[in-house]
C-alpha cells in the first residue's frame, strides 16, 4: 500500500471513530438565555480538550420558561425532560434564574443520569463571573452525565485539569445530597448561611438593578428636573457648603431609602408569607426587592449626580456663586452642591416613580422569571388560589 492509500486509510479510520454528542441548553429567557448564547461558542473546544477530543460536540441553545408553570426542584427536571424528550439533543442542561433550596440549603444543580439532564440554578452561582462558573459547571455536568467522570462540583481533588481546580474553588463549600422523592440522582448544595448569602446576592444580579435608570422614566425626569432647578437656587449653593460630609451623607442615604420605601409600597412589591413554610422564602424575595431598588437608585443618583455636577461647572459662573458664598467658588464647592441637589431631587424622584405603572416598575426593578412568578401570585391572588413554592 502506497503513502496515498495510507493515508486515506488512516482519514477513514478516523472519521469512522469519531462520533457526535448533541449538548442542549435550554434556558429560562433574560439572562440565562444570554448567558447561554455565550457559552455555545466556547463549549465546543472546552469540552473536546477536558472530555473527549474524538467527540465532535454540537452545542444547541432553545429558551423557554420551564419554571412558569413548576418550581418545585424535582418537578423542574420532569419539566426539562419533558420539554426535550422530542428533540435530538443526546445532553439537556437546564440553565435558571429561579432561586432554588434543598430544606435550607441553596442548589446549584440536579442531574439525573438516566434521563441524561441536569439543571442549573443561576442564582445560587452568586453575583460575580457568572458566565465563567455556569461555563465550568456545565463541563463537569457534562463530564458526568457522559460517564467520563464524577461532576466534581463539590470537591476539586478528582480533576487535576485547570477547569475542575476553577469549578471546585468557585463552588466550595458545595456538598452532595440525594433525595428519595424524585428520580435526579445528585444534587448539589451550598452551606445554609455563606451559601444563601451567595444565593440572595446572585437573585439581585440576575434582576440587573442597573435597568432601573432607563426603566423609571417618570422618576428619572423628576430627578433631573428637581436637581437642576436646586442648582440655580443660591440658598442650596450656601447649605451645600456648610452642611459637611456627615449630613450629605446621611441626606443620601434617607433620601434613597424614601425612594426605595416609595416604590415598595406604591407599587405593592412587599410580599407576605401565608404561612410559616413560606416565612424563610418570603425573606428571600422581599430582600431580594430592597436591594435591587437600592442599588437602582444609587446607580441612578450617581449618573444625576455625574449630570448636575457637569452643569454647575458649565453654567454657574465664579463672580456669581461668589457674590453668595462671599468668596472665589472651589471645585469642591461644585462637588458638595451637586451632591446635595442630587439627594434632595432624590426625594421628588419617589414622588415621580409614582406616576410610572406597576408593569413598568416591575420590568424595570426584575427579570423575566421574577416577573413572571409575581404575576402569578397576583392571579392566585385574585382567584384565591396558592401558588407553588420553589424551596
Amino acid at each position: 500500500m502506497n503513502d496515498l492509500e495510507q493515508q486515506t486509510a488512516s482519514d477513514s479510520t478516523t472519521e469512522d471513530e469519531q462520533r457526535t454528542l448533541v449538548v442542549g441548553l435550554l434556558a429560562d429567557p433574560d439572562t440565562p438565555a444570554e448567558i447561554a448564547e455565550k457559552l455555545v461558542d466556547d463549549l465546543p473546544d472546552i469540552l473536546a480538550a477536558q472530555i473527549d477530543s474524538s467527540i465532535v460536540w454540537d452545542l444547541r441553545t432553545m429558551t423557554h420558561p420551564v419554571t412558569a408553570s413548576v418550581q418545585a426542584p424535582g418537578e423542574v427536571l420532569d419539566a426539562v425532560a419533558d420539554k426535550t424528550a422530542h428533540t435530538e439533543w443526546d445532553i439537556g442542561i437546564y440553565i435558571t434564574d429561579l432561586p432554588m433550596q434543598h430544606d435550607d440549603q441553596p442548589i446549584l444543580a440536579d442531574l439525573d443520569h438516566n434521563r441524561r439532564i441536569a439543571g442549573l440554578s443561576l442564582p445560587g452561582f452568586g453575583p460575580f463571573l457568572q458566565h465563567q462558573k455556569i461555563r465550568n459547571a456545565v463541563v463537569r455536568l457534562v463530564a458526568d452525565l457522559t460517564e467520563t467522570s464524577d461532576a466534581g462540583l463539590n470537591h476539586g481533588e478528582h480533576h487535576p485539569s485547570r477547569i475542575g481546580r476553577a469549578t471546585a474553588r468557585h463552588l466550595q463549600p458545595v456538598r452532595v445530597v440525594h433525595t428519595e422523592d424524585y428520580r435526579h440522582t445528585r444534587r448539589y448544595v451550598t452551606t445554609p448561611w455563606r451559601g444563601r448569602a451567595r444565593l440572595l446576592a446572585g437573585m439581585v444580579r440576575t434582576n440587573q438593578p442597573w435597568r432601573l435608570i432607563v426603566g423609571m422614566r417618570s422618576a428619572l425626569a423628576a430627578v433631573l428636573g428637581t436637581s437642576a432647578y436646586l442648582t440655580i437656587t443660591s440658598t442650596i449653593w450656601l447649605l451645600s457648603t456648610r452642611l459637611g460630609v456627615g449630613k450629605l451623607v446621611l441626606t443620601t442615604v434617607v433620601s434613597v431609602a424614601l425612594m426605595v420605601a416609595w416604590i415598595v409600597g406604591a407599587h405593592h412589591l412587599w410580599e407576605r408569607a401565608r404561612d410559616n413554610s413560606e416565612r424563610e422564602e418570603t425573606w428571600l424575595y422581599n430582600a431580594s426587592t430592597v436591594l435591587t431598588l437600592s442599588i437602582g437608585v444609587l446607580v441612578m443618583a450617581a449618573a444625576v449626580y455625574v449630570l448636575i455636577l457637569l452643569g454647575s461647572l458649565f453654567l454657574l459662573e465664579p463672580s456669581v456663586l461668589a457674590s453668595s458664598l462671599g468668596r472665589p467658588p472651589e471645585l469642591a464647592d461644585h462637588l458638595m452642591l451637586a451632591w446635595l441637589a442630587t439627594g434632595l431631587a432624590t426625594v421628588a424622584g419617589a414622588l415621580g416613580s409614582g406616576l410610572d405603572s406597576e408593569d413598568a416598575v416591575r420590568r424595570a426593578a426584575y427579570g423575566y422569571r421574577e416577573r413572571q412568578r409575581r404575576d402569578k401570585i397576583g392571579q392566585n391572588d385574585e382567584t384565591g388560589g396558592t401558588p407553588s413554592s420553589s424551596s
